[in-house]
């Protein structure tokens, strides 16, 4: 089957045209001559999209289809624009929620810019919604297919279990993980047991979610009586007879045409694997996403290329270059060892820790690849004295200090490792928050690292001075963040999910006093996954999907306290981590696209586009502040 046939059935299970990108750009003799997709060999489309019922914010859809490459752009007043097309054949569409329209083709040659007219109709009733693509760990999207879309209180009815649904089970897994999966008695019990950790008696944890709630050391109030109501809500209204639902948006997502006319989308697909080679392989095929590229993380070189991780069967590192939208994947040196994150080197080597894979008991690796010999030069074991007393052990998160020095968490583990350039030597630190799950990690301008602590919402400090630890705990405690970044004033941010009718929000922490501020976040069940800021300190965050709300990118302006959001392309994948560029490009990759994964970028203002590289403000490693080129390696560790 065809990439773009696999699109068109995920559009039908939408009803909309939710899985293709667009650009936008501005009229020809609206363009200075280096900026606004006036680039060298490039094309412009413009156009207008009528429908018979008022609308806002259409999304239009130009896919290359020479290329793997598609563009999304937003109407304003019913008019778009898109530049920086790459020459080729397109298949031009249109869609807004409940309206579609009809495809149309159009051959585009280097300097062209034709006006295009497209006409929107009633894309058919909507009585179930699509629910979000399966969390690749599992914890909050619900499983593919439809579900009934219900308001809040008709789902949750009164009831002593309530309470404790949305003040433990929700603050992970959000509002509709509980509900879209029914089931029995028996089932219900097992899936508390695994989260109380009942297993752990005779064995070591496997997940790192395992035991969360054990209620000697959680952080969640869940007490045996707490069970016994959760359980008892759990079978009365999500046993097993009951329908799939999930709950429906008490609010539209606002829409502002004037900042979305001038965005523009770009997604560069991963090409799938021929049948019987990469994930269609044999060896690979029947294991973790079987037979799919999975787009994780992305980060940027100093010559404008962006580097992904990708999670499917095999292991790879792939490099982009999106000024020609040529990619390269180099497996790792163990394709089933396990992958999630990246970090580029201000000496150009890229980093990527050993993460859990189809292994979880091996050992778990830095991996060091060097782009000009296109070698894993170093692979650098970073617990080597069993400091981490588990049999099941994953490396995460990442980062680097000003001396190059890479300190990487163990989300299974609750510990730190850090890898000491100059000295070739690998310590390992325990986070002080009993069952500490990290699932974060940053530098700030003092060298001071950050962790953000998935296990209940706490945020760690590590000093590199002194080897200690300081906790801060936000305002709302318990929560779920998953990751946290500093701004150029040394603030640091996080998101914090959303449980139940407690709102998500983002979360500065000022070290200078110490003290929290938290921002509401103005849309229903918003659970933003990665913040990171721009030149301009502005906060961006990705937003996971709801079934009836899309995927979107958002923006926090922290002088005035306005939220704009950016709906993605891909209506329900999720994206774990966002990277800027010093012209406020924002990429990421949508990580829960089952039938197109990509390296995917958005653009808040097409006019100040001057070139389709990636480049961070600062150089690699993308602080918002200078980091000072490190040390020269030292010897490869095997």
């Amino acid at each position: 089957m065809s990439v773009w046939r696999m699109f068109g059935i995920l559009v039908g299970t939408l009803a909309v045209l939710y899985v293709a990108l667009t650009t936008a750009g501005t009229a020809a003799a609206q363009q200075p001559a280096a900026r606004g997709g006036a680039l060298s060999g490039m094309a412009r489309v413009s156009g207008t999209v009528e429908a018979g019922v008022p609308f806002k914010a259409a999304q239009v859809y130009l896919r290359n289809v020479d290329t793997l490459i598609t563009y999304m752009v937003f109407t304003n007043a019913g008019q778009f624009r898109a530049v920086a097309l790459a020459p080729g054949n397109y298949e031009v569409s249109a869609s807004v929620k409940g309206m579609g329209s009809d495809v149309r083709k159009v051959a585009l040659k280097a300097g062209d810019n034709p006006r295009l007219q497209l006409s929107l109709r009633a894309a058919g009733a909507q009585g179930n919604a699509a629910l979000a693509d399966v969390s690749l760990e599992g914890e909050s999207a619900g499983p593919g297919g439809s579900v009934s879309v219900e308001p809040y209180d008709q789902i949750y009815p009164p009831g002593p279990g309530k309470a404790v649904a949305e003040q433990v089970c929700m603050v992970c897994h959000g509002e509709n993980f509980l509900p879209s999966r029914p089931a029995s008695e028996a089932v219900w019990n097992a899936r508390i047991d695994h989260m109380a950790g009942r297993a752990l008696a005779e064995r070591d944890g496997a997940t790192y979610a395992e035991g969360l709630l054990s209620p000697r050391t959680s952080v969640f109030p869940f007490s045996r009586q707490d069970r016994a109501n959760l359980l008892a809500y759990m079978v009365e209204n999500f046993g097993s007879g009951s329908r799939r639902r999930a709950v429906k948006a008490d609010r539209e997502a606002p829409i502002d045409e004037t900042v979305l006319g001038k965005a523009m989308y770009i997604e560069y697909y991963l090409p799938p694997d021929p049948a019987g080679q990469g994930s269609k392989a044999p060896e690979y095929v029947n294991i973790g996403y079987r037979g799919r590229r999975v787009g994780q993380d992305v980060r940027f070189d100093r010559d404008g290329n962006v580097w992904l991780t990708d999670r499917g069967y095999p292991h790879r590192l792939v490099k982009l270059d999106p000024r020609t939208g040529e990619q390269k994947a180099f497996l790792l040196p163990d394709p089933k060892n396990g992958i999630h994150e990246v970090l580029v080197d201000r000496d150009g080597t890229i980093w990527l820790p050993e993460h859990s894979g189809v292994q979880p008991s091996t050992m778990k690796r830095l991996l060091g690849f060097n782009p000009k010999t296109e070698q894993f030069e170093q692979r650098i074991p970073m617990d080597p004295d069993n400091a981490v007393h588990n049999s099941i052990k994953w490396l995460q998160s990442l980062a680097m200090d000003s001396k190059g020095n890479i300190y990487v968490g163990w989300i299974m583990g609750g510990a730190l490792s850090k890898w000491d350039r100059a000295a070739n030597k690998v310590s390992v630190f325990r986070i002080p928050t009993p069952h500490a799950i990290p699932y974060g990690v940053v530098a700030d301008r003092n060298d001071n690292i950050w962790v953000a602590l998935w296990s209940g919402g706490k945020i760690a400090k590590f000093d590199t001075t002194t080897n200690q630890w300081t906790e801060f705990t936000p305002p709302t405690y318990p929560g779920h963040i998953r990751r946290l970044n500093v701004d150029s004033r040394n603030n640091i941010w996080t998101g914090i999910w959303a449980a139940g009718k407690r709102s998500g929000r983002l979360a500065k922490l000022d070290q200078t006093t110490g003290r929290f501020t938290e921002y509401p976040i103005p849309w229903h069940d918003a659970q933003p996954y990665d913040v990171a800021a721009d030149a301009e300190d502005n906060i961006w965050f990705a937003d996971s999907p709801a079934p009836d709300r899309t995927a979107a990118i958002g923006r926090f302006n922290p002088r005035d306290g306005t939220f704009t959001f950016y709906p993605k392309p891909q209506f329900d994948a999720d994206t774990p981590k966002i990277q800027i560029t010093r012209d406020g490009a924002i990429w990421y990759s949508p990580r829960g696209s089952v039938n197109a994964p990509a390296i995917s970028v958005m653009y808040p203002d097409m006019d100040r586009i001057t070139t389709l590289g990636a480049y961070y403000l600062n150089d690699p490693p993308g602080y918002p502040f200078r980091v000072a080129r490190p040390v020269q390696s030292a010897r490869n560790t095997r």
